[in-house]
């Protein structure tokens, strides 16, 4: 997408038909929902104590949600709206398909690649550049094999192709966790241990996961995360479309209840879980994430009310500074340690929580203090970068 800003057709009504929204215009409304997601992330990734906090800003322990689940699946959904968008100047200037082949091939190894670096500085305090147990998948990892999938099958499937594929995906996903019985177990187990997402990962790449017996980002739920990034192709396209603006809104207000519905149906027999990526996750949460941006949409495009935007526009428009940025940050501060009286040692993160934050406001509320505070330092920064025009992209 360029940095040109949409142009909607607006009657005296307030609303009217709206042109298709065109290859080289920017969706203002995308830039603000996909900041307000990564304010979110990093809000609830910098907690001053990680076992203190608010509840919500908590990952669900298991099954449920909570609003820190949002995060990744908004992401991915984002990624799959921005798509048609990012390649219908490419197709409309006559580019060759190998020539955006290896554009979307370059742009998926380079994060999976950014995603095994940051996984080479946990945020635990551990050996940095360990090898022999670095984690293969991740978050980034994810969003670049989901950034891969979904380009390729929008460049070669039309939209009911697309929604054949989302669907299959799904429906295949959950027919292989709820029935296929895996050696050992047997079917329908939802649990840490005994699913067909921890067996393969535990054979495949045992020694490499987020934890000695599961990786949440891992091999098998990958697929229903491709049929996220789907959905959101499904949305960009229709965005992209000259039907008119309430239309647009109407129906994808609709669809998100609908999906949000059904998701929440299908959790009986297929809980919402995150760490397993189900299938009613995923209904659930790109109903959420389809109603949350229609929103923005009418408001951001139609109804032209940017007054409250600005923060999320700069966090929206470098998303890989942020991603990397206060990862890194908050590992090195992990990392570095200090020694104090009488011999202990503590890193300059839990100094600066405990002195500057935990010393007045108490454990849990200085917690959350602290991660605003984080917030407000990268808003600072991001706002110098967006003001120097200084957009970094893979």
């Amino acid at each position: 997408m360029s940095t040109m800003a949409n142009q909607v057709a607006v009657s005296e009504s307030g609303i009217a038909a709206s042109p298709p929204v065109r290859a080289m215009e920017r969706l203002l409304s995308l830039d603000v929902f996909r900041g307000m997601t990564l304010v979110l992330m990093t809000f609830v990734n910098n907690h001053g104590d990680h076992r203190y906090g608010y509840a919500p800003f908590f990952h669900s322990e298991w099954n449920g949600w909570t609003p820190t689940d949002l995060v990744f699946p908004f992401f991915i959904f984002i990624v799959g709206v921005a798509i048609p968008f990012a390649f219908a100047g490419r197709l409309n200037r006559g580019e060759s398909k190998g020539k955006i082949y290896k554009h979307i091939i370059s742009r998926a190894v380079i994060l999976f690649a950014l995603g095994l670096f940051l996984n080479c500085c946990p945020h635990d305090g551990g050996p940095w550049f360990d090898f022999s147990t670095l984690r293969i998948f991740g978050i980034l990892q994810r969003i670049g094999l989901c950034y891969l999938a979904a380009s390729v099958i929008y460049l070669n499937v039309k939209s009911r192709g697309q929604a054949i594929i989302t669907a299959s995906l799904l429906v295949f996903y959950f027919v292989m966790m709820k029935f296929v019985p895996v050696p050992g177990y047997g079917a329908g187990i939802f649990a840490r241990q005994g699913n067909w997402v921890q067996y393969i990962d535990i054979h495949l790449m045992r020694g490499h996961l987020a934890s000695p017996d599961f990786e949440t980002k891992g091999l098998l739920s990958t697929l229903p995360a491709i049929a996220n990034a789907l959905i959101g192709v499904l949305v960009g396209q229709y965005l992209r479309s000259s039907r008119p603006a309430l239309e647009k809104i109407a129906q994808f207000f609709v669809v998100g209840n609908v999906m949000m519905f059904l998701g929440l149906v299908w959790s009986v027999w297929f809980p919402i879980n995150q760490g397993l990526w189900t299938s009613s996750l995923v209904l659930f949460m790109c109903g959420m994430a389809l109603v949350i941006f229609t929103c923005c949409y009418y408001l951001v495009d139609i109804q032209k009310a940017t007054w409250w935007t600005k923060i999320f526009i700069i966090f929206g428009v470098n998303p890989i500074t942020i991603w990397v940025g206060e990862w890194m940050v908050y590992a090195m501060l992990v990392k570095m340690k200090l020694h104090q009286a009488g011999g202990a040692v503590v890193s300059v993160w839990a100094l600066i929580y405990a002195r500057v934050f935990a010393s007045w406001a108490g454990p849990v509320h200085g917690s959350e203090l602290m991660a605003l505070a984080v917030v407000l330092l990268w808003s600072a920064v991001l706002a110098v970068m967006y003001k120097k025009r200084i957009f970094i992209k893979v």
